[in-house]
């Protein structure tokens, strides 16, 4: 078809007009376009260097509770300035102790007879009376020393009634057990198990019973160390409904905590501990010492003594650099079964960073040898340490306290 030569005019100022219209818009939707990738990219930069930030100053935390000798080597108020590239992207990162901390941490005290922390769990802990029953005990064994110690017996003492089910051990040792009445034994020192300091290894056996309503406990222990090696009779097994939750024969439950188990390091701190003793048997216990090791440099403090047991000074003497606290009961203390009863005291101390802990032994005429608490009460001294990571106009400061092995990002916050 031909157009006319008017046709072919008006044709001709459209597409001129069309022209004129779009050029523009089309001109700007493509500046637009590049206008918002440039700022997409500005977006995933800055996004990138906050990731960037955030990471360095994460590596300074882990650095100070990690890196050997890094936070001892920080000086009051001197900043030490160093970079990382994470992501392509240098960060200049910036430490500076807070606080004043003077000498290396000390090792936490123990017992060396007593390196094997020994422990028991039974699944499930209820059962029908006079029902044939299946439970699994788990026996866990902590080396709590600072050396590898080779593990040579297990022992457990399973409650009247309880017997071992054959071939159910597994875990550490497979090795079925010699069986002396109620006492299992695993011989397992031609195996050549051998614990590194902080580890921890697992044996599982099966036993069945079909006995009376009541409670029944068991107790394990290991060699080296023997019965110092037991946290005494645990693994409760309720059967039916008893009239109350007491071991058969003399059991005890000892414990302690501390009040505050975290602070800064270089500050004078006074700490609350609390000994706590629960008769879980069902005759009488008659104690006639407690006895406390605090932690390296700290001190009791007198005139404190609280609790029901009594409100006496205890004799002082320092053993191993560690003050020793000693109440000597003469008669006896009686502790009723089922009942509970406690012991309060200050101590203080300003001290460098590290973890401290607690040791408790009671003497009670019902037991062979002393009652024991493991390093417990866990008191961990920090310093406090400034980060700061920046890059690209952007910073993340943190507040960090840290010890070796661990730390608490007490605060943080992140700028541009």
């Amino acid at each position: 078809m031909k157009l006319l030569r008017s046709q072919k005019g008006s044709a001709m100022l459209m597409a001129l007009a069309f022209m004129a219209l779009v050029v523009p818009l089309t001109t700007a939707a493509l500046s637009l376009a590049s206008t918002m990738s440039m700022e997409s990219k500005k977006g995933t930069d800055t996004l990138e260097t906050q990731y960037a930030v955030l990471g360095a100053s994460q590596d300074a935390a882990y650095r100070l509770a990690y890196e050997t000798g890094f936070n001892d080597s920080l000086v009051t108020g001197v900043p030490v300035e160093y970079s990382v590239t994470l992501n392509g992207q240098q960060v200049t990162t910036t430490v500076t102790k807070l606080s004043s901390v003077v000498g290396d941490p000390p090792p936490p005290n123990f017992d060396n007879s007593r390196t094997h922390q020994t422990s028991v769990l039974v699944t499930p802990s209820t059962a029908v009376p006079d029902v044939s029953s299946q439970f699994t005990y788990t026996v866990s064994v902590e080396n709590r020393g600072d050396k590898s110690k080779a593990l040579n017996l297990i022992y457990d003492e399973l409650p009247p009634g309880f017997s071992y089910l054959p071939v159910s051990t597994t875990g550490i040792t497979t090795s079925e057990p010699s069986i002396t009445g109620s006492l299992l034994t695993w011989d397992i020192s031609s195996e050549g198990i051998s614990l590194e300091p902080g580890q921890t290894v697992y044996m599982y056996f099966m036993v069945e019973a079909s006995v009376a309503e009541g409670t029944y406990c068991t107790e394990a222990w290991v060699e080296p160390g023997g019965t110092k090696t037991s946290s005494g009779k645990t693994a409760l097994v309720t059967v039916g409904s008893p009239a109350n939750s007491l071991c058969s024969g003399p059991a005890v439950s000892v414990s302690k905590v501390v009040d505050t188990g975290l602070v800064l390091g270089g500050e004078a701190t006074t700490f609350t501990y609390t000994i706590t003793i629960d008769n879980i048997g069902n005759v009488a216990l008659n104690m006639s010492k407690i006895r406390d090791r605090l932690p390296v440099d700290f001190l009791y403090v007198v005139g404190t003594v609280g609790g029901d047991i009594t409100g006496a000074e205890p004799s002082t003497m320092i053993q191993q650099g560690a003050q020793r606290l000693d109440w000597n009961f003469a008669p006896d203390y009686e502790i009723p079964s089922g009942e509970t009863r406690t012991l309060t005291f200050d101590a203080s101390a300003t001290v460098p960073a590290g973890d401290y802990f607690n040791e408790v032994w009671l003497t009670i005429d019902e037991f062979t040898d002393t009652i024991y608490t493991w390093p417990t009460a866990l008191v961990q001294i920090m310093s406090a340490t400034e980060t700061t990571a920046q890059s690209g106009g952007i910073s993340a400061t943190g507040e960090v306290w840290a010890n070796d092995g661990s730390y608490v990002t007490n605060k943080w916050k992140i700028s541009r």
